[in-house]
């Protein structure tokens, strides 16, 4: 699930290079995007080089499975609000994200409210297009299923790959972001104390913990978290992680087969390096 990117103002309108579509809807797929990426995120000033830019450090610099998506672009709240119920989801939360969120990926596409995005400068799409991108690559890895697997996982994860795709392409270096997530966890631990990785396990913990602890240290925890995981089995055993949930929902039996610890113990660990790095 994506994060609202409303926090940045400057205007700016939806290029239209390779976006194809009919009424208020546009789509831009990866395979349609006809245009090279680039090293330099100063230069992205459409969603073409944004998408093939993106795309380029996932499957090269990252070694990633290929991504297969597509943008789809909704002219308001209103029609993103829309298609979400079109997508299955409940008119309520439809409704509560259509308000909140700028855009939801899904199963080889990312729903994306347009109105919403045209606020944002470029260097802050093409980061929230990263980790978008990285959730549709998670539903390829487990055969088009959303399946169990743990939220914090899932976010984290989209923000570890965002982080390096901002950092290829020289908007933001990697130690500058992790510098500003382990900032955020402190800030956010100064108020009271930081969630517990068993508590943001479901998309309704995820968001119970943001209105409680806040959006920004919850998503750097998540981050931090993840960094962690990686650190200690490595990316492949990250994407076999959402491999399993092609074929299982049980989520603890996933965790420990993949990474060889069960999630308390990682968990303990992960308390005691955090206190570390702090």
């Amino acid at each position: 699930m994506g994060r609202s990117a409303l926090l940045f103002a400057v205007t700016v309108v939806l290029a239209g290079g390779c976006v194809s579509g009919s009424g208020g809807l546009q789509v831009l797929s990866i395979d349609e995007v006809g245009v090279s990426p680039v090293r330099s995120g100063a230069s992205i000033t459409d969603y073409p080089r944004a998408l093939a830019s993106i795309v380029a450090v996932m499957d090269g610099d990252l070694d990633l499975p290929p991504v297969e998506a597509a943008l789809h672009f909704y002219p308001d709240r209103d029609a993103f609000r829309a298609a979400l119920e079109a997508e299955g989801y409940g008119a309520a939360f439809a409704e509560d994200a259509a308000a909140n969120l700028s855009g939801i990926a899904g199963f080889r596409r990312v729903l994306l409210n347009d109105a919403a995005l045209r606020w944002i400068e470029w260097p802050y799409r093409v980061s929230f297009l990263a980790h978008e991108l990285t959730h549709t690559l998670q539903y390829e890895l487990s055969n088009g299923r959303r399946g169990t697997s743990d939220q914090w996982l899932r976010e984290g994860f989209g923000d570890w790959v965002r982080i390096a795709v901002i950092d290829a392409l020289d908007l933001t270096p990697r130690d500058e972001a992790r510098r500003v997530a382990l900032g955020r966890v402190r800030d956010g631990a100064r108020r009271r104390p930081s969630p517990a990785l068993s508590e943001l396990v479901t998309f309704e913990d995820w968001v119970a913990a943001i209105q409680t602890f806040g959006e920004d240290p919850t998503y750097a925890q998540a981050l931090l978290a993840v960094e962690f995981l990686i650190d200690r089995h490595g990316l492949g055993a990250v994407l076999d992680y959402f491999r399993r949930f092609a074929e299982s929902d049980d989520r603890l039996a996933n965790f420990r087969a993949t990474f060889g610890e069960p999630i308390p113990d990682f968990e303990a660990a992960f308390r005691e390096h955090l206190a570390r790095v702090l």
